[in-house]
C-alpha cells in the first residue's frame, strides 16, 4: 500500500448501540496493532426510527429485568467500558447523529473522538444525548461549539440524516456496528480485534 494512502474504514452505528461502542474499542485495538494508516468515518443508523424527540422513559430496573445484562456487562468490561445504564430515557438520536455529521463535515480529525465522549455520556454517565448536553459533547472533543450545535439543530440536516439512515437500512444493514472497508462491505457486530484486524491488513493488501 503506497504510503500516503489511508485505508477507509466506515461504521455505520447509532448512538443507543452498547456493542458499537465496544466494536469501536476493537477497532481501535486492531488500528494500534496494524500499524496502519486508517480513517474511521461513522454513518448513521436508527434503531429506533419512530422514536418521538423526547425519548421514551425506561421502565425501572429489576433482578429479572436488568438494563445492563451480565454478559454486556462483562464484555465492556473488557475493554474499558462501563455500561451502568443510568440514563433514565431511551433517546431520540437524530440530533447527536447531526452533530457527528458535522464532525465528519467540517472537523473530521474530531469525529472519532466526538463518538467516543456520546457513548460515554449515555452509557456510562447516564446523559441523555441532546439538548445542551451536545454542546458539552462537542466541547470535550475539541469542536467549535457554536457552529456544531447551530448545524445539528437544522431540520435540514435531520431530515439528511434520517435518509441517509434509511438508505443504509435499505442497503441491508440490519444490525449494527456494520464495518465497511474501502468500500466493500465486510461484517457487522462487535467484531473481534483479530477479525478486525485480519480485514485491515486485507485492505493494505489490495491496496
Amino acid at each position: 500500500m503506497p504510503a500516503d494512502k489511508k485505508i477507509l474504514v466506515e461504521v455505520i452505528s447509532d448512538v443507543i448501540c452498547p456493542w458499537c461502542w465496544i466494536g469501536k474499542r476493537n477497532l481501535e485495538s486492531a488500528i494500534t496493532q496494524s500499524g496502519l494508516p486508517v480513517d474511521v468515518q461513522w454513518r448513521p443508523f436508527l434503531l429506533r426510527p419512530s422514536m418521538p424527540p423526547e425519548g421514551v422513559l425506561k421502565p425501572p430496573a429489576s433482578a429479572s429485568n436488568p438494563r445492563v445484562g451480565f454478559r454486556l456487562k462483562s464484555k465492556g468490561e473488557a475493554v474499558g467500558i462501563n455500561f451502568t445504564g443510568a440514563c433514565e430515557r431511551t433517546p431520540f438520536t437524530v440530533p447527536a447523529h447531526a452533530l457527528l455529521k458535522y464532525a465528519s463535515e467540517h472537523e473530521p480529525g474530531r469525529q472519532n473522538a466526538l463518538q467516543e465522549v456520546l457513548f460515554r455520556q449515555y452509557f456510562t454517565d447516564g446523559v441523555y444525548p441532546g439538548g445542551d448536553n451536545l454542546r458539552l459533547a462537542a466541547i470535550e472533543a475539541g469542536l467549535d461549539p457554536e457552529k456544531a450545535i447551530a448545524y445539528a439543530q437544522r431540520e435540514e440536516v435531520h431530515a439528511e440524516i434520517k435518509e441517509e439512515a434509511l438508505q443504509n437500512s435499505a442497503s441491508g444493514v440490519s444490525g449494527v456496528p456494520f464495518f465497511i472497508v474501502n468500500g466493500k462491505p465486510v461484517f457487522s457486530g462487535a467484531q473481534p480485534v483479530e477479525t478486525i484486524l485480519h480485514a485491515l491488513r486485507q485492505a493494505a493488501a489490495a491496496s
